[in-house]
């Protein structure tokens, strides 16, 4: 019979104990070894991104270095642009103006016309279109009401007199039928 007790097992025999110490303690180290494998994995992925950044730093400043040194090139040799006389800078402004002028009309040229209208006066024309389509409809409606009746009001009006005795004395039928109904199922 087994009693345990504390962590401690009474009538076991003792290989029993020991085989379940050292399962507990491969279990253990099995968990261990998989947690420091889970964290060196994270680390890899931690570095990884850390030298991707690392080398984009690089190549900016890669660049950023040539760039400089290109720059310095061109100031070092420009002192002997300045030692120009000011009649030469002066003809050389002038070349660059007209030069501009004429890059500028050449833009002006090649690029569209201002459009002819703007955005809020196309909201505007586009309330007032609907505006228009919405009186439009209205008077479709009155048109397709009316239609079949002739241009002369008068003879207009004597039509639509005729047809609402017309309709008059069909509901007078209608309602005789339905009392013939009604003192017939009485």
């Amino acid at each position: 019979m087994i009693y345990p007790s504390r962590g401690v097992y009474y009538n076991l025999p003792f290989w029993v104990t020991i085989y379940n110490h050292v399962s507990l303690s491969y279990f253990a180290a099995i968990s261990r070894l998989s947690t420091d494998d889970l964290a060196a994995q994270r680390s890899n992925i931690h570095l990884s991104l850390a030298e991707r950044e690392l080398r984009a730093n690089l190549s900016s400043a890669q660049f950023q270095q040539d760039l400089i040194r290109r720059w310095l090139e061109t100031l070092q040799a420009e002192p002997a642009t300045t030692n120009e006389s000011v009649p030469a800078m002066e003809r050389r402004k002038a070349a660059l103006i007209v030069k501009a002028k004429e890059y500028q009309d050449e833009l002006n040229a090649q690029m569209p016309n201002d459009p002819p209208i703007t955005v809020s006066q196309l909201a505007e024309t586009q309330k007032q279109l609907k505006a228009k389509e919405r009186t439009l409809a209205e008077k479709r409606a009155k048109v397709k009401a009316f239609q079949g009746l002739p241009p002369n009001v008068d003879v207009a009006r004597h039509k639509l007199k005729n047809a609402r005795e017309e309709q008059m004395k069909l509901i007078q039928l209608r309602d005789r039928l339905l009392d013939r109904m009604v003192s017939g199922v009485s």
